[in-house]
Formats: C-alpha cells, sequence, structure tokens
C-alpha cells in the first residue's frame, strides 16, 4: 500500500462492523456514499443505506468536509469543536443504521474550491478503488449548495480515474430540483423508516437549528405519494434517485452538459404532450 494510500485509509472509523477494511476488498455488494458533510448521507440515501446493511452489504460513507462552519445556537462553541461532535454524531448514525464504517477526510468547505481539490479527488479514488462498490451515490446536479456541487463534480472525476468495473452511480437531492427527462428510480423505505430517522436525529449538533429530521421524513412521504401521478400509491416513503452511470461511460460528459440534457428530454416529452 503506497504512502498516501495509508494517510486516506488511517481517516477511516469502523461503526457498526467489527470486521477489518481488508475484508471488504474481497466483496462486490459494497455501497459508498459521498457525503458534503456528516449527515447528508443518512438524510439522501439513510433508507437505502440501511436496506443494503440489512442484506449483509458492506455500507460506507465517505465525509468530505468536517463540517466545522455549520450554524450553532452557542456562539462560543469553536469550529474545531464543532467538528469533533459531529465526527462523533456521524459514527453514531451509522450504528443506527447498521453501516460497515465512514471515512472522515476532514477538510474545509472554502478550501474545495483550490488547495484541497486535488487531494480529495485522489482520496476518493482510493477508496473507490479499494472498495469497487457495486453502487456510489453522491449530490445530484442540481443542489443549491455550493459545497455539494463541488463534491459531486470531484466525485465524478474520481469514479471515472478510480478503475473499470460493474457499477452504477445515483445522485441524491436534498437542496435542489430534482424533476427532468432523465431516468430517475424510486426506492422503498417504508420498513426502515425508524432507523433513518434515529440516524438523522444523531445529529443532535445539526437539529438544534433546524429539523432535518421532521424535514426528510415530509420529505420521503412526499416523494412517496406524488412520485406516480396515475397510479395507487404503493409506499409511504421513499427515496428518490437519479442515475448518474453515464458519466463513467460517457467520459467527456460534463455535469452541465448533463443537466442541459436532463432539461431538453423533460421538454421533449412537455412538447409532445402539448
Amino acid at each position: 500500500m503506497a504512502m498516501g494510500e495509508d494517510k486516506t485509509f488511517e481517516k477511516y472509523q469502523p461503526a457498526a462492523s467489527t470486521l477489518a477494511l481488508d475484508h471488504y476488498r474481497e466483496t462486490r455488494e459494497n455501497i459508498v456514499v459521498i457525503s458534503p458533510h456528516p449527515d447528508d448521507d443518512v438524510l439522501g440515501a439513510g433508507g437505502t443505506m440501511a436496506l443494503a446493511a440489512e442484506r449483509g452489504q458492506g455500507v460506507f460513507s465517505v465525509y468530505v468536509t468536517e463540517g466545522g462552519g455549520s450554524p450553532q445556537i452557542q456562539p462560543r462553541v469553536t469550529g474545531e469543536e464543532v467538528a469533533a461532535r459531529r465526527e462523533k454524531e456521524a459514527l453514531i448514525s451509522l450504528r443506527a443504521i447498521g453501516a460497515a464504517g465512514g471515512f472522515f477526510l476532514r477538510h474545509q468547505s472554502r478550501d474545495l474550491g483550490a488547495r484541497a481539490s486535488g487531494r480529495v479527488r485522489e482520496e476518493l479514488s482510493q477508496i473507490l478503488k479499494l472498495l469497487r462498490p457495486a453502487e456510489v451515490y453522491l449530490p445530484a446536479p442540481y443542489e443549491r449548495h455550493q459545497t455539494h456541487q463541488i463534491c459531486t463534480a470531484l466525485t465524478i472525476d474520481a469514479l471515472r480515474s478510480a478503475g473499470d468495473w460493474p457499477l452504477k452511480a445515483y445522485g441524491y437531492s436534498l437542496w435542489g430540483s430534482f424533476w427532468g427527462g432523465k431516468k430517475r428510480i424510486a426506492r422503498d423505505i417504508g420498513s426502515v423508516i425508524c432507523k433513518k430517522v434515529e440516524a438523522v436525529a444523531a445529529h443532535t449538533s445539526q437539529i438544534e437549528y433546524k429539523n432535518y429530521h421532521q424535514g426528510i421524513l415530509g420529505k420521503n412521504n412526499y416523494e412517496a405519494v406524488f412520485w406516480e401521478s396515475h397510479e395507487v400509491q404503493k409506499a409511504s416513503f421513499v427515496e428518490t434517485f437519479l442515475d448518474m452511470t453515464e458519466f463513467l461511460f460517457r467520459k467527456d460528459l460534463s455535469v452541465k452538459t448533463f443537466m442541459r440534457e436532463d432539461f431538453e428530454e423533460f421538454q421533449t416529452f412537455l412538447t409532445d404532450l402539448c
């Protein structure tokens, strides 16, 4: 193992699994969730993570930033103290959904667009090469949050450089719109919704200033109700994802072009109706 890999893998912390990280090199059913901040993983894909863990898959989160700059009710708390607290919360959250563990890259959001971008891309690539996941979840391109936007681009670059094996990439959306003409999928998470809410509520530093646990419960219920316009409702809670796998075989596809095509396909559908 190269020196750079040593440093990356030292940032791994086990959660629900007692198995060594090397154990997961041999499996082909791992899933990896790219989380710009601690809590984005379970907000965006916590139900899917819990379902995969119940099936015995290796479930991992990669926390790109340390989240020390989040709003705080107590203004005297330092960014370092907030980051340390959020890391502990993330591990509690991962245990709640049965995830194997998480990688804490501990970057600061303000550095992602400049000094740290190359390092983050390389770290993500190393983790992907190690775990060779069957599925990767990342922020969808429509996020209003700039850190999410940057993490989307860095993850696409890392996926393209990590290697070539059967893999699906799915985008989750928290801070943006989600409709377009490209393929979307809905996952019924009703059987694990309590685990997801518990995992989100574990991020107490965030719940203190925003009711994320209530918001995501409402969002997942809304998506279950309004996912299909002319069908009987099939689920109470779903997570929806944008299929982004084409980024892996269309090497020149930019995020901007992907979004334009998505809109144009949706627009064509509307034109045909009119």
